[in-house]
């Protein structure tokens, strides 16, 4: 006779708390999880402090305004730039993240919660326009850990830094003896290692913007998953509605025909940026990776593996 084996629920500790303009979830797993989680939370809000372009001292911020002259960095942002390049190039430009001008100059020049007041207009929009695709330009000197970022562009984190951050706080943890982790930063998340029960990590998704029942359930083992999505951080300056996912082609709001994109890959850096690109233009692009996305009709479209999807 074969007999169900019931795992054990194994020790952990687990924190939500608010981090990179969202809110955060964070699960470790093992000996010491309690201390372990603390280091995660700290490790988040670090990361937040360099890659923020809204904190002022924050690298990204000085790169931006450095005018085109090289700014040292951290090590952690080098690996976020490069990242950022190696992105658009896998995607054929339709993943930019030297669009941070475009942004400002549609009103997205401050935090999200600075921004939105219902009701009220940010004030008189700029023409996005300008140039575009500048990543080509950028230049990275690993030796000196400095960073030149052409100077009519500004580097954005948004639709990669949050799933890179998840992906280095996951591995640094693991690393440090964890038996497993999960970091979910604004359902931008990565595990690794075991979950509290079982063999795999089950994730819900759900986004109550676009619709008010569970999209699907994944199941996960030392992979990424993210979600992007049009119908979240949208504004109106000048009269004139925005969100923040743009079209390098146009510098303005995306007007793909998906308003949702999930995607599941190996890393969480990864699978945010497929999935932005998505949202940006699912004709243009497509992914063999697992994808769900929500069309503007409603209805709801599986690709790629999108057996890795349950319903």
């Amino acid at each position: 006779m074969i007999r169900a084996t019931r795992w054990p629920v194994r020790p952990l500790a687990e924190a939500r708390f608010d981090a990179m303009g969202t809110r955060a979830h964070v699960v470790v797993v093992g000996s010491n999880a309690s201390n372990r989680l603390e280091t995660a939370i700290e490790r988040v809000g670090v990361l937040e402090s360099m890659w923020s372009r809204f904190q002022p001292t924050s690298d990204i911020s000085r790169i931006n305004r450095a005018g085109g002259q090289p700014i040292a960095v951290a090590p952690e942002t080098i690996d976020l730039v490069a990242h950022g390049v190696a992105a658009w190039r896998l995607t054929s430009g339709t993943f930019d993240p030297t669009m941070a001008t475009q942004l400002a100059k549609l009103g997205y020049d401050r935090t999200f919660d600075d921004l939105v007041d219902p009701g009220v207009d940010a004030g008189p929009q700029c023409d996005p326009r300008g140039p575009t695709s500048s990543c080509g330009d950028i230049t990275i000197d690993y030796e000196r850990s400095e960073v030149v970022i052409p100077a009519e562009c500004g580097f954005d984190p948004g639709g990669i830094g949050k799933g890179l951050a998840a992906d280095l706080v996951t591995r640094e943890l693991i690393d440090g003896g964890a038996w497993g982790v999960l970091v979910n930063l604004g359902g931008d998340l990565a595990v690794k290692g075991l979950p509290p029960e079982g063999v795999e990590w089950v994730v819900t998704i759900r986004e109550p913007s676009v619709t008010s029942v569970e999209l699907a359930t994944a199941r996960l083992r030392d992979s990424g998953l993210a979600t992007s999505s049009s119908s979240k951080r949208r504004w109106t300056a000048g009269g004139s509605a925005h969100h923040h996912i743009l079209d390098p082609t146009t510098g303005s709001s995306a007007a793909s025909t998906a308003i949702l994109a999930t995607v599941i890959a190996g890393e969480a850096w990864w699978a945010e940026v497929l999935a932005t690109s998505l949202v940006v233009d699912d004709q243009r692009f497509n992914t063999d990776e697992a994808s769900l996305c929500v069309m503007s009709n409603g209805a709801v479209e599986r690709r790629g593996s999108f057996e890795r999807f349950e319903a």
